[in-house]
């Protein structure tokens, strides 16, 4: 693609393409976007700010809470523009407790071009993402089979990508507990941000459910051997829906058991 003026506006920017470039772009534009993702939700609780002025809901506040919860974030900022600072120092704020972020933006093509190069690359299978998880996350164990039922559906790199972002809150959750099963402050305020409220990550099937898809929700564990437990927590993706199943609470000394990761099991 040429090279297009920075001061062009986008549809300045548009005009200039070869009709190969406009089709291509615009049908980016219309089908994959550059949509807002429900991963990037922030607690409704917290505040943040930057520079004094306050960006909740903005896509910076998304990138500095995903950044606090493990989950790598960073931005592209326009050129010319008053973002052209690296790293941007974001304040998280609520009622109990307050922390700063620090999040890597990138103006200039060169500096951007660089990144890319050096991160890690997309994932591009299940396989990869089962690979990556068991490799990754140390503090949370998974069950010989969880991952079994996604080699039944097309591969999705944005629910790959969610799948991930639910484990690293279960990893970091795990981290932040001790052999009493006594939490950290950061592992409270994990649990407030993901496993409490209507809009939470995490959350238990409702009795209804576990009564009519009991057997669909009960899965062998090691701690629990020659029995089926019942494991009715889980993590949500939305969009296809998958869920990440787990046994919870998880008992003083013990360990979290990922027993399935796939399909949404509770649909009637």
């Amino acid at each position: 693609m040429q090279r297009i003026n920075t001061r062009h506006t986008v549809f300045e920017a548009i005009l200039e393409f070869t009709q190969d470039e406009k089709r291509t772009f615009l049908g980016w534009m219309s089908r994959q976007g550059p949509f807002w993702d429900n991963s990037f939700e922030t607690p409704s609780e917290s505040r943040f700010e930057c520079q004094g002025t306050s960006v909740t809901e903005s896509a910076l506040a998304a990138a500095a809470y995903g950044i606090e919860v493990g989950v790598d974030r960073r931005l592209v900022s326009l050129y010319p523009s008053n973002w052209e600072v690296s790293p941007i120092t974001v304040t998280r704020s609520s009622d109990s407790d307050s922390s700063k972020v620090s999040v890597f933006n990138y103006w200039q093509s060169s500096d951007l071009e660089v990144a890319l190069q050096e991160a890690e690359p997309p994932l591009g299978s299940w396989i990869q993402l089962e690979a990556t998880a068991r490799q990754r996350f140390r503090q949370i164990a998974f069950t010989p089979d969880c991952f079994e039922e996604l080699t039944g559906h097309p591969f999705s790199p944005s629910a790959a990508d969610r799948i991930l972002d639910r484990l690293v809150v279960l990893n970091q959750l795990m981290e932040f507990t001790d052999d009493n099963g006594r939490r950290t402050p950061e592992g409270q305020r994990l649990y407030q941000d993901h496993f409490v409220g209507a809009q939470a990550n995490f959350s238990d099937s409702s009795t209804s459910e576990k009564r009519q898809f009991r057997r669909r929700l009960s899965f062998s564990i090691p701690s629990s051997p020659g029995r089926l437990v019942l494991c009715g927590f889980h993590g949500k993706v939305k969009n296809p829906p998958y869920r990440i199943h787990f046994n919870w609470p998880v008992p003083p000394g013990g360990r979290l058991y990922v027993v399935y990761v796939g399909w949404k099991r509770t649909i009637r």
